[in-house]
């Protein structure tokens, strides 16, 4: 095969190719500054540095062609050096800093195209943007070199301007040779074995010293390991108390679901978007100043993956507890949930909370500190067997996301209105008897009734779950009332509006049924607390 040389081209356009070279790099320059900045900023406030940050804004196909183009250019000055055995430690510099460069970009981009969905660990965040600002430093140097040597300036350092006069364009440069290319396997194994006696004759030569050297590395890789996975990063139990950042944190449940309260599905379905919620309900408290919890600390981790929280998601979630949305916390406990979007893949691995510590002192010196709680969610998905009691006797909700929860109805009553009597005092010491009926709050065509119930509900005080604070808003939220009337039996959910009476005082509640229920035989109280099921037999 018959070639020719190009050399005689590539010194002719000598200086234009170091122009445009510079020229790339200052592209590729501004490129790794936009990364320092994003990846400094993310590890501080990844929310705000989400907030302006769009895929394909730093690793994109023009930012590859730069670099790669740059590398090539970079090759072909570094051939004709080599070729005219002239300086080449530049173009050396530049060939190995453009590798690096494509090697950053490469390995930046992969964790930036889940970003939006997927919370980078603060370890690796820091550390892109620590050699994000050792790129730009070094393509900083070269910029300004390669622009010396593009303007020709005679530095001594270089001598460029004397290095481009020997640079002679020759007929030789343009002579044509012939390139054989033979691969000898024979001679590659021979070399090999070559290599494997002359290591040997080096060990055995320098026993002592090469056992050092390795002793001395496998000793310093394992205090590193050491010092990074045991004193800045501390395991932690489902349920154990642990202080982080002036605030004490005790991670007291975990749990997979995919719907609200309502049935309702929370995020896609089917296909590869299909995803899961877990929720994480925790207690809270501040120590020395009211401050409020930074949740862009908080990070649900599953393998590789972080996931942020989902405040949108924990607030529709009130049967578990309040969402944690910047309240102020106090020196006593609360409770509150946290929500992350997840995919439905996923839910089956190990997951850890992970909440870093930005006020933590190792041996004397402030450091970041990370705290793993590895969770035991329980899967909200699958339903649990029904549980029956008969009135009179007490369901406890302990195996439900209700805690410690308990209810005991002691005896109902079904009827279109009660008459309460009560003592009507018009002045002090002057009472008369009088009387007030209860009914219900809707006719016409919602034909209700009113149960009376006398019952003790005990709501766990732990959960914080606003919306449940009496047995009304109980039933309201987990109720159906299943009755038999005329053969047949019927299922409706429990929709009472507030019936209480106005002079009367009574630790009665009284709830609006369907107008059937007044002539059934058989009535039953059920209650769907997420996955578990309870059957109450009143009548």
């Amino acid at each position: 095969m018959i070639l020719r040389k190009p050399y005689a081209v590539f010194i002719k356009y000598f200086r234009v190719l170091h122009i445009i070279i510079g020229l790339l790099s200052l592209a590729l320059l501004y490129t790794s500054f936009s990364l320092y900045r994003f990846f400094d900023l993310y590890s501080i406030d990844y929310r705000s540095a989400l907030s302006n940050y769009s895929p394909g804004q730093f690793a994109n196909f023009l930012i590859y062609f730069f670099a790669v183009l740059s590398l090539i250019l970079s090759i072909v000055l570094l051939s004709v050096m080599i070729y005219k055995d002239k300086p080449k430690r530049l173009y050396v510099f530049n060939v190995l800093l453009f590798i690096g460069v494509l090697v950053f970009y490469s390995i930046s981009n992969s964790f930036l195209e889940g970003i939006n969905n997927v919370i980078l660990d603060i370890k690796v965040s820091k550390a892109l943007r620590d050699f994000a600002l050792i790129a730009c430093l070094l393509q900083a140097g070269s910029v300004v070199f390669t622009f010396i040597r593009a303007t020709g300036f005679d530095i001594k350092q270089f001598e460029f301007g004397s290095d481009l006069e020997k640079l002679n364009i020759s007929d030789v440069d343009s002579e044509e040779i012939e390139v054989a290319i033979n691969f000898d396997k024979d001679e590659l194994k021979r070399s090999y074995k070559a290599f494997l006696r002359n290591f040997k004759y080096v060990y055995f030569e320098h026993k002592f010293v090469i056992n050092m050297i390795v002793s001395l590395f496998v000793l310093s890789v394992s205090f590193v390991i050491y010092y990074n996975a045991c004193l800045y990063s501390t395991e932690v139990g489902q349920g154990k108390v642990f202080d982080v950042s002036n605030v004490t944190v005790n991670v007291q449940d975990s749990f997979i679901l995919e719907d609200d309260p309502s049935g309702n599905p929370l995020t896609e379905t089917e296909g590869d978007y299909a995803g899961a919620i877990v929720v994480v309900r925790l207690q809270v408290k501040s120590y020395g100043v009211k401050q409020k919890l930074n949740t862009g600390l908080i990070t649900l981790r599953i393998g590789d993956l972080s996931y942020g929280q989902n405040s949108a998601i924990a607030s529709e979630l009130y049967d578990l507890g309040t969402s944690y949305d910047d309240q102020i916390l106090s020196d006593e406990y609360e409770t509150y949930i946290l929500a992350f979007d997840v995919a439905k893949s996923q839910v089956n691995k190990k997951m850890k909370l992970k909440i870093n510590d930005n006020f933590s002192f190792i041996k004397g010196i402030q450091g970041a500190k990370s705290y793993y709680v590895s969770l035991e969610p329980q899967d909200l998905r699958k339903d649990g067997a029904v549980i029956s009691k008969k009135m009179g006797e007490i369901v406890n909700f302990d195996d439900s996301i209700l805690g410690s929860s308990s209810l005991n109805i002691n005896s109902f009553e079904v009827n279109d209105k009660f008459k309460l009597d009560y003592k009507f005092c018009y002045a002090k010491d002057k009472c008369m008897d009088s009387y007030e009926y209860v009914t219900p709050t809707a006719t016409g065509d919602n034909f209700k009734t009113l149960m009376r119930v006398n019952c003790k509900l005990l709501i766990d005080s732990n959960l914080n779950v606003l919306d449940i604070y009496d047995l009304r808003t109980f039933l309201n939220n987990f109720g159906y009332i299943s009755y038999k009337y005329k053969d047949a039996f019927y299922t409706d959910k429990i929709d009472s509006e507030v019936v209480k009476p106005l002079n009367a005082k009574s630790d009665d509640y009284f709830i609006e049924v369907p107008l059937e229920v007044k002539e059934s035989n058989e009535i039953y109280l059920s209650f769907k607390i997420r996955n578990q099921n309870y059957k109450y037999t009143l009548k």
